[in-house]
């Protein structure tokens, strides 16, 4: 069995037993009524199934447990990392293209432009090994092109985007878009890295904006059932908890910088959320909308 089997199989699996506690042979079931899995024979024995719960365990931090009461499989711990999630849900995509190859207009994605990861194995190369990159940069508020020469740290995707997190020549951190980058060129000149966790330095932080004045604040946003259902289901930010939630109404507490990113994500809601606190950014969404109204 190929390796690309094994891994489809394991997602397979986990896909599964997210879902529900299932037996042994209700796996076996639901693959089998399943057409791509039929097609890459992903059915096995119950002595590879046990296996593969094993090496699930050890690749992906999902440990999945037995219930002898009723001879079913379920996750008791899922510690998968994101990267680990994010690699088996490319996976999928992949796997849904090949696919829809055969079927028609089956599959339909946005029309978008690249999104410059065709630089991001030359970038994480250099950021591994201490070395600067030299770039031309295109800035969207002037329509020009700047040269650059920086330090690359990390890089990070917001919103749909991929951004390089990096230090210029005046030691400032900057974010530079990876689809407005042009002509890269690694260097072979070595840097020291300097001490910043990427991780902890935007984790108050929504999209990309940071290293601003904003403090992290408590912030509640009250939305319509309608639309807080699907918040709830995709949280705006990590720090998100639910307050309450009834019939009417979806109350959201969030621990988080107020920047423009972040400002601009509220306004996008429009009369689906409100700011109930704190009052400052209340009033900063109110004049916002207020001044969105004079142009029409």
């Amino acid at each position: 069995m190929s390796v690309r089997q094994t891994i489809k199989r394991h997602y397979k699996i986990i896909s599964l037993l997210r879902l529900r506690p299932l037996g042994y042979d209700e796996v076996q079931d639901e693959m089998n009524m399943d057409p791509d899995s039929r097609e890459e024979s992903l059915m096995t024995s119950q002595r590879t199934f046990q296996r593969d719960i094993l090496d699930i365990a050890s690749i992906y931090g999902i440990e999945i447990e037995s219930d002898r009461s009723n001879k079913k499989y379920f996750i008791k711990d899922d510690l998968e990392e994101t990267h680990s999630q994010r690699l088996r849900e490319n996976f999928e995509i992949l796997n849904a293209i090949r696919l829809s190859k055969s079927l028609g207009n089956s599959l339909v994605f946005e029309e978008r432009r690249s999104l410059g990861t065709q630089n991001m194995a030359g970038l994480l190369n250099a950021i591994q090994n201490g070395l600067k990159v030299k770039f031309d940069y295109h800035k969207f508020y002037d329509d020009t092109d700047s040269k650059r020469e920086v330090m690359p740290i990390a890089l990070k995707e917001a919103r749909n985007r991929w951004y390089l997190i990096a230090e210029d020549a005046d030691n400032i951190i900057k974010n530079f878009a990876l689809d407005r980058i042009v002509s890269l060129l690694i260097t072979e000149t070595k840097f020291k890295p300097i001490q910043y966790n990427a991780h902890q330095e935007f984790k108050d932080s929504f999209g990309i904006i940071n290293g601003t004045n904003e403090k992290p604040i408590d912030v509640i946003l009250s939305f319509t059932a309608r639309e807080g259902r699907y918040v709830e289901s995709l949280p705006l930010h990590r720090s998100q908890k639910l307050i309450s939630k009834n019939d009417n109404e979806y109350q959201f507490n969030y621990f988080i910088r107020p920047t423009y990113d972040f400002k601009m994500e509220l306004l996008s809601y429009g009369d689906q959320v409100k700011v109930l606190e704190p009052n400052s950014l209340q009033k900063q969404i109110r004049n916002q909308l207020e001044n969105a109204l004079k142009n029409y």
